[in-house]
């Protein structure tokens, strides 16, 4: 993505993470279970925090996750997506639910509902803290198992970059690639504005950076030569270790677009025990498709340097982001 080089956009934290070079990999966040939720607009900076007039119960479910380690809040992803003439109805709200398969996997599992306002608060208790009480929103579950969604964050009260740069690829994209079976969204922050546009891809997971609306359109049709597109990839979400996030981006860039629906898992088997490692030896292990046969591939990834820019287009603070590398690598079919 090229963005002019002007006073008035090295504000942006985004524009500075570029012409600094920033890779985006490694930096995809995890998560176990993930809900997106039509929320009209306008949004503020917290949601779930300090939104009016949402339910109650969602509400009580931040409480509960504030009051958990860091490590295992950031294992639920909560998300807000804007209403849309084509896909929404009135008087009822669209709630997308996904949750993390065990062993292998290519995607997330995914329900989805259409509810009356009103139930939005229970269902999304249920969902997340009494399971036994799904069985009364049967009636409410939408058969859409096979849509794709495409989200892209333009939540501005978070980082105005994600509303300046992240608003033209979601109107580029909605006009230009949505269809039956694949919808496009405007949704809240998800973490990683310094990498906007970015965009996740649900429900396979994976995670874009520096979108442009081409760039977009090839992720949405998961076209043509991947090669342009390795600086733009965050990582997949399925692997939660920003070392394996790159031995898979290694492995999307040998092996094309299909790599992306393969079943896969992760294993980190050694690692610098600093407190901010600098090396770690992983595996990830696949079938190799149209057989059973099983393919093991190890690699030794480093930490090549380290950038430190800003993380967001407000205030003056600095980090440092370490940038991931692929030694050497042994596949063994």
């Amino acid at each position: 993505m090229t963005i002019a080089n002007t006073n008035r956009t090295k504000a942006y934290c985004n524009v500075m993470a570029m012409e600094k070079g920033l890779d985006p990999i490694g930096y995809a966040r995890t998560f176990d279970t993930c809900f997106a939720l039509e929320l009209p607009l306008p949004w503020v900076h917290s949601i779930i925090k300090d939104q009016p007039n949402i339910p109650d119960e969602l509400r009580q479910l931040g409480q509960l996750y504030a009051q958990l380690p860091p490590e295992e809040r950031l294992r639920v992803r909560p998300m807000f997506i804007v209403p849309d003439e084509a896909y929404s109805q009135a008087g009822y709200r669209r709630l997308l639910h996904y949750t993390r398969p065990n062993g292998a996997f290519s995607a997330f599992t995914k329900s989805e509902y259409l509810v009356p306002e009103s139930e939005v608060g229970p269902l999304l208790w249920a969902l997340q803290q009494s399971p036994e009480k799904l069985p009364q929103f049967d009636a409410y579950r939408v058969n859409d198992s096979d849509v794709r969604d495409l989200m892209i964050c333009t939540h501005g009260t978070v980082d105005v970059a994600c509303a300046k740069f992240g608003f033209p690829v979601y109107q580029h994209l909605r006009q230009n690639v949505a269809n039956e079976q694949l919808r496009v969204w405007r949704v809240s922050h998800f973490g990683g504005h310094i990498f906007a546009p970015t965009v996740l891809d649900m429900p396979t997971g994976h995670y874009w950076a520096y979108m442009d609306g081409e760039l977009g359109q090839q992720v949405a049709e998961r076209r043509g030569d991947a090669t342009p597109l390795r600086g733009h990839y965050r990582g997949w979400s399925g692997m939660g270790n920003s070392f394996l996030q790159a031995l898979d981006r290694e492995l999307w860039q040998q092996q094309g677009w299909s790599w992306f629906d393969v079943e896969k898992e992760g294993q980190v088997l050694r690692q610098d025990d600093d407190e901010d490692p600098q090396w770690a030896d992983v595996r990830i292990t696949h079938q190799k498709p149209g057989t059973d046969q099983q393919v093991t591939v190890e690699a030794h990834v480093v930490v090549k340097r380290s950038i430190e820019t800003r993380p967001s287009s407000r205030g003056d603070k600095i980090n440092t982001y370490p940038q991931y590398h692929v030694e050497t690598m042994e596949i063994n079919a």
